[in-house]
């Protein structure tokens, strides 16, 4: 037992500290280093303290190989992909812990520890089998374990483990005692979610109005426009120029894929089984039912197989046919008319045309001596000497994604990084390899009033739509003398009342009012019977007339109260801790030098 724990100690150390947090959340419901960059093996810095790659690579080849022995066997390339981002973001939340802990003097004592290793073993000590009776943890066994001087190196490691989660534990309760519950929140959360009821309504539609452009003055414009400059910010845009190295199959690749192909006809012209051969060597799904494709007619296939398969005759071995998809071997096994339709039913082998291994090296050697050429020379230039196009994008955010080449974190954050003129080293894309250089920078900015002016005067001819909504409305209302006319002036009006077509909740969806918080809050509220003051929704403004609503059953409250409230605790608390950690991420100075390491994360 022993053994096993020393063995497994390290990944129990890494669980505890990374993932400290974890128990309780999970309850609550490669280039240079040029120019004004990192010193040299700084992957990080949060609030000036250095993060080494070496810590971060450590991280993740723990986090991987935990992963990889839970499964028992290899993650695939969007997992570890996953991993990395996911051990990053871990590792900058608990060094924003760590400096908090710090910040506001939370330390542990000795003696603190020593009562935790007595009296509160971790989770990984109560379910190990040495410890239980019955399948249960057995206090006894522990506390054996304990006095038995060969424990000793496990006990330092068990306190070792507490010494450093503890404060971190210590932080976490200082933010989530700022959680409480009422009993007010209590009921009315129950209500929400047990009070239902069904609704006559009226409404005053925002896009009924009819507005005089004229209204909309210059002075308006601009009172709004200096009011809301904020909201016309541009963040800094950048532009490249770049190429693509594309990995196609060369000559030699074509070459060989179609002399294997010749192979395999002649070999099931000598007798070869077709569905073996195609269960070995094809390279389409069908391969798992020895190629046979099933009935197919004409506008079915691409046109120079769909060519080779109606011209054969049944059992004629056709090919090899080149399509988009690369070289076909083609039997025909039966004919049909279904219909007036001819069909015929074909088997095929189906070989890709596919960069070899060398091909994709020496595509990528290629690309890597362009980048390094580029560096020192002509973008355009180079890109002639090496036959390849070039192309410009327009001027982008710094989003991850790059206009033309799709979602490329690593390279927008070079991109945002590094000075007008570098040039990226190679980053991998689909179906080939990416080399840019950064042409331009467009500050941040503020719109001036004139690009801004049309989108403007839309808000603005918006809200005066809203106001002759909302005055409509009231004017409706005030002829109410009481509920019971609601129906027939509003007949009268041309407006004839909608009713829900079943029950509702609060925040529910309704049919054509849609899922709107202030309706279904606003009707519920009433009493069966009463009309509603107007109600702004996200449509226009609404008159309600509740005509059903439930009855709360007080028993089942009581019964669900105490549930009910740690439902509440558990949201609040996690909403308290997710708010103070993107608070401490938005104050804090996070410097990302990832896009020096990696071509992907």
């Amino acid at each position: 037992m022993m053994q096993t724990m020393r063995q497994n100690m390290k990944v129990i150390l890494w669980i505890l500290v990374l993932a400290f947090i974890a128990t309780i959340v999970f309850s609550w419901g490669m280039g240079g280093f040029k120019g004004g960059g990192p010193q040299q093996g700084i992957v990080a810095k949060v609030n000036g303290v250095d993060i080494p790659i070496d810590k971060l690579e450590n991280l993740i080849q723990q986090r991987y190989t935990y992963e990889q022995n839970q499964q028992e066997g290899n993650l695939d390339e969007y997992r570890v992909k996953q991993i990395r981002s996911e051990v990053w973001d871990e590792l900058i939340r608990d060094m924003l812990i760590e400096q908090e802990v710090k910040k506001l003097g939370i330390h542990v004592s000795d003696k603190e520890i020593a009562y935790l290793v007595q009296n509160n073993p971790p989770d990984f000590i109560r379910q190990n089998e040495y410890f239980q009776t019955d399948g249960t943890f057995d206090p006894a066994k522990y506390q054996d374990f304990l006095r038995n001087p060969a424990a000793a190196r496990d006990l330092m490691m068990l306190e070792e483990s507490y010494r450093k989660s503890l404060p971190n534990q210590k932080l976490l309760n200082h933010i989530l005692a700022l959680a409480t519950v009422t009993d007010q929140e209590v009921w009315q959360r129950y209500v929400d979610d047990h009070l239902k009821g069904k609704a006559k309504y009226v409404l005053f539609a925002s896009s009924d109005s009819n507005v005089d452009s004229s209204v909309i003055t210059q002075k308006r414009i601009e009172d709004y426009y200096f009011a809301h400059r904020d909201d016309y910010r541009i963040p800094e845009k950048r532009r490249i120029i770049y190429t693509i190295f594309a990995e196609v199959p060369s000559k030699e690749d074509s070459a060989s894929v179609l002399e294997l192909a010749k192979e395999l006809k002649t070999r099931i012209e000598e007798g070869g089984d077709f569905a073996e051969l195609a269960k070995e060597y094809s390279d389409d799904r069908s391969a798992e039912n020895g190629g046979d494709l099933g009935f197919f007619e004409r506008g079915r296939m691409v046109p120079d197989f769909e060519e080779a398969a109606f011209s054969a005759k049944t059992g004629e071995l056709v090919g090899p046919v080149q399509t988009k998809f690369g070289y076909h071997l083609i039997m025909v096994t039966d004919r049909k008319k279904e219909d007036g339709v001819e069909k015929v039913r074909a088997s095929h082998i189906l070989l890709k045309l596919q960069p070899s291994a060398d091909t994709r090296d020496q595509i990528r050697n290629q690309a890597t001596g362009f980048a390094e050429e580029v560096r020192e020379s002509d973008f355009a230039q180079a890109a002639e000497v090496y036959e390849v196009n070039i192309d410009t994008t327009i001027f982008f955010e710094h989003n991850g994604n790059i206009p033309g080449i799709g979602r490329l974190p690593a390279a927008s954050d070079f991109i945002f990084a590094r000075p007008v003129g570098e040039t990226s080293p190679t980053y991998p894309i689909r179906d080939g390899i990416l080399v840019f250089k950064i042409l331009d920078v467009q500050k941040e900015r503020v719109q001036k009033l004139e690009e801004v002016k049309s989108r403007i005067i839309a808000r603005l001819l918006e809200e005066e739509r809203i106001a002759q909504a909302r005055d409509r409305c009231y004017k409706f209302y005030q002829t109410l003398e009481s509920p019971d006319e609601f129906e027939t002036k509003a007949k009268e009006a041309g407006m004839p009342p909608k009713v829900t077509e079943r029950e509702f909740r609060f925040g529910e969806y309704i049919r054509d009012v849609g899922r709107d918080p202030a309706f279904t809050s606003a009707a519920l509220a009433l009493n069966a019977g009463e009309v509603s003051q107007p109600v702004e929704g996200q449509n226009g403004y609404y008159l309600i007339k509740l005509i059903e609503k439930t009855e709360i059953d007080s028993t089942d409250f009581l019964e669900k109260r105490d549930e009910i409230r740690q439902q509440i605790l558990n949201t609040k608390q996690n909403l308290f801790y997710s708010q103070w950690l993107e608070t401490a991420r938005k104050n804090a100075k996070i410097e990302d030098y990832r896009y020096l390491y990696y071509r992907d994360y």
